[in-house]
């Protein structure tokens, strides 16, 4: 623990100045860092950009040579051939110039003359889809030059369509070259990689044309390579070997990927070399801030320590002692403010030193007070308990008559209660009786409606049973008729026979009278047997009717004696409903009465509590104040005791 205020100042001095030199170190570190990392990515990138560029350039201008040279190919085998073998004769960078009429692959003539089948080649089985594009191949080793080269195919067009190609192989020395002089920080390299990630370049020769991305073990290269392949551009670090680079990447016009990387170690090292002189600066300058503050602190603590002196001798009680003040800082104001602060205690003693003589006699005085106050206040006290007593009875005697009231407004509000459900179902019963008295009278009409029916049933029976005498009178005079109808028949015949030969139709024609007037017999015999069946029905239905119109009537006489009964019943429920809304009225009044008394009594009961919880609070204070006034009469003893020790330690200060 630090103990002395210098102590305290220089190690805070050092902590603001170790807080602000990190803080410096920190930001420009960060600072410098990120934007060294920033230059160094995009000389990366600018490099991998400007190397691409390159191969592209080279091989434009290579693949611009061999479609020229394809421009003049005539389709004339001994021309054409000719025309290659003064192409290679000339452009001494290819090796070997070729041409084909078909897409077949497998007569493909080259400078020499000679007819090959090259058909099992993916860069040949690729141009001759006919698509008429340029085809690039991977690049191979040449089994005839050894060098390292690619296959470039143009196609052959008539009409629109790929008939053939022509092309030739091209050493990539010089594009291997280009790669192997590009060179990023004190170590580091370029490589290439072709469409397929075949390593075209690599200072590792075994990488050469042997190796593919997929076999170095680096999922960023390989992720890398696949933004490549979609013509992307960009920086990324990987580990290789144990050993951290940073790279950047582009993609030539064939897909190709330029790849510039370095050690990342290396190319931070002037990060770090900065850190190194950061670090230096840094300590010197605190080692210089840490002298500056002990000289300073020590300035400081000088007259602080001369003020700490006089304020023991004061603490000591000489209050003579001084301080001589020299300056204008906040050192000189603190010694001019104790100067003052001893003149100002000196003079607060000597008054306290009156103040406690006159204490010593005004607690004489107070002392007598207090007990001839405790004396009145126990009598006040003993008076206060007796009325608290009594207000506890009336407190008891209200609680007892508030709960009788309770009990008995309960049962006034149940009979309210009851005489009001009473009074509905005498209501609801008179509201019965009115329906079924008007269904009653209903009933009646209806019943006199079937008894007038019955009457006009009756009476149409009666005209019916009238009609069957009139036709049985009729039936009485076609039997009569018939029997003469019969009587002329036979006397017709009788005439007939007489008359012989010249009656003969005179008889045949009272034969058919004779028929129709048997026919006309039976037909009355029928209708008169209906006749007399209806008439046998019609009496029984005339008999029927007069019993069923008897029966109508009593009926009639009994529904009117329940009509008249329903009156009756009707007038006393209504009698009884409005006695018994009135008794629901009266035990309601009842009710509130109850409530009111009740109410009144709880307010009684309140009352009395509240009394008698008054009582004994003015008691409890009463006992309070007793005993607050022994505290105060203690006191003024103690402050008696004080007052005597303060004087004695009023005598030692030096005035």
């Amino acid at each position: 623990m630090l103990k002395s205020l210098k102590q305290k100042m220089i190690t805070m001095i050092c902590l603001l100045l170790l807080v602000s030199l990190g803080s410096v170190f920190a930001v420009t570190y960060s600072r410098s860092s990120d934007l060294l990392q920033e230059s160094l990515d995009k000389e990366a990138q600018l490099s991998a950009e400007k190397l691409a560029l390159q191969i592209d350039q080279f091989l434009d201008v290579e693949i611009a040579k061999v479609e020229s040279i394809g421009k003049f190919i005539t389709g004339n085998k001994e021309q054409d051939l000719q025309l290659i073998q003064a192409a290679q004769e000339v452009n001494k960078e290819f090796e070997t110039f070729f041409f084909s009429y078909d897409l077949t692959g497998k007569n493909v003539i080259n400078f020499l003359g000679e007819v090959t089948d090259v058909s099992d080649r993916v860069h040949y089985q690729e141009a001759g889809k006919g698509e008429g594009r340029l085809v690039v191949s991977e690049p191979v080793l040449s089994k005839r030059t050894g060098n390292n080269i690619v296959t470039m195919i143009i196609p052959l067009m008539k009409d629109g369509k790929q008939y053939g190609y022509m092309g030739s192989t091209l050493p990539i020395n010089e594009v291997q070259k280009t790669v192997s002089s590009q060179t990023f920080g004190d170590t580091g390299y370029a490589f290439l990689l072709s469409k397929a990630g075949t390593f075209m370049w690599h200072p590792t020769e075994e990488f050469v044309l042997q190796k593919k991305v997929e076999d170095v073990e680096s999922t960023e290269l390989s992720q890398a390579f696949d933004k490549v392949r979609q013509g992307e551009l960009g920086e990324f670090d990987y580990v290789l070997d144990n050993v951290e680079y940073s790279a950047a990447y582009a993609p030539s016009n064939l897909n190709w990927g330029v790849f510039v990387t370095a050690p990342t170690q290396e190319l931070n090292a002037p990060i770090k070399e900065m850190s190194f002189t950061l670090v230096i600066i840094s300590v010197a300058a605190l080692i210089v801030s840490a002298g500056a503050a002990i000289w300073f602190t020590a300035q400081i603590v000088r007259p602080i320590r001369r003020l700490n002196t006089a304020v023991k001798e004061v603490a000591a009680g000489d209050l003579t002692k001084t301080i001589q003040v020299s300056g204008k800082d906040e050192v000189a104001v603190l010694s001019s403010d104790f100067n003052q602060t001893v003149s100002h205690l000196k003079h607060l003693v000597l008054g306290v030193n009156d103040s406690s003589r006159q204490v010593m006699s005004v607690t004489e005085t107070v002392s007598s007070g207090v007990d001839t106050a405790m004396d009145s206040v126990d009598r006040i006290g003993s008076s206060i308990r007796q009325i608290a007593s009594g207000a506890q009875a009336h407190a008891s005697s209200s609680n007892e008559i508030a709960t009788s009231m309770s009990d008995m407004a309960s049962g006034i509000v149940k009979i309210a209660e009851t005489s009001s459900m009473v009074s509905e179902a005498a209501q609801e019963a008179a509201s019965q009786a009115e329906n079924g008295s008007v269904v009653v009278e209903q009933a009646v009409k209806q019943i006199g409606n079937i008894g007038e029916g019955t009457s006009k049933v009756g009476t149409a029976i009666e005209r019916l049973n009238e009609r069957s005498s009139e036709i049985e009178q009729i039936l009485s005079f076609i039997t009569e008729v018939t029997s003469r109808i019969r009587l002329l028949s036979l006397n017709a015949s009788i005439e007939a026979a007489r008359a012989g030969e010249h009656g003969r139709g005179f008889a045949v024609v009272a034969e058919e009278v004779k028929k129709l007037a048997g026919q006309s017999e039976v037909s009355t015999d029928q209708i008169a047997k209906l006749i007399t069946e209806i008439r046998e029905d019609t009496i029984n239905a005339v008999q029927v009717m007069d019993v069923s119109r008897k029966d109508v009537q009593d009926g009639i006489a009994l529904i009117e004696d329940v009509r008249e009964k329903f009156d009756n019943i009707l007038n006393a429920t209504r009698n009884v409903a409005d006695h018994i809304l009135e008794v629901s009225a009266a035990s309601e009044e009842m009710s509130a009465g109850s409530e009111q008394v009740s109410a009144s009594v709880e307010e009684l009961k309140s009352i009395a509590d509240l009394t008698s919880n008054d009582a004994q609070n003015v008691t409890a204070a009463m006992e309070d104040q007793i005993a607050t006034i022994k505290e105060i009469s203690n006191s003024v003893k103690q402050l008696e005791t004080v007052a005597q020790e303060l004087s004695k330690e009023l005598g030692k200060f030096s005035l």
